[in-house]
């Protein structure tokens, strides 16, 4: 395929046949949409870029289930995905990885402080 997509994830994985993918690098929503973080992550407005959607807390575990089932759909056997994530919803990516029978090989941990 040799292809990068970029655009809404749920839709575009349709699209895509049964194990083609190598590789999913994904970087969701983050639902830190609480006023004692929107300063870490820089939520002014001027700084989300048109089209993001926030995504409520209540919905991430669905949310993030649905996305994942697609993604375990299109990739090969063989094939691997890094999901970026803040700590406050790890739980729920957890969760939803094991619930689409994703192999966990290992958690890399970046220590940043925030404000980029």
């Amino acid at each position: 395929m040799n292809k990068i997509y970029n655009k809404d994830c749920i839709v575009g994985m349709k699209a895509i046949p049964n194990g083609k993918i190598d590789l999913v690098i994904t970087d969701p929503p983050f639902a830190i949409n609480f006023k004692a973080e929107k300063a870490n992550y820089n939520r002014t407005a001027s700084r989300v870029l048109s089209g993001y959607h926030e995504i409520k807390v209540e919905d991430y575990y669905d949310f993030t289930n649905a996305w994942m089932h697609e993604v375990y759909r299109i990739l090969k056997k063989s094939g691997s995905m890094y999901v970026f994530s803040g700590w406050n919803n790890l739980k729920d990516i957890l969760t939803a990885l094991d619930d689409n029978n994703f192999t966990t090989i290992n958690h890399i941990i970046w220590k940043y402080q925030f404000g980029v």
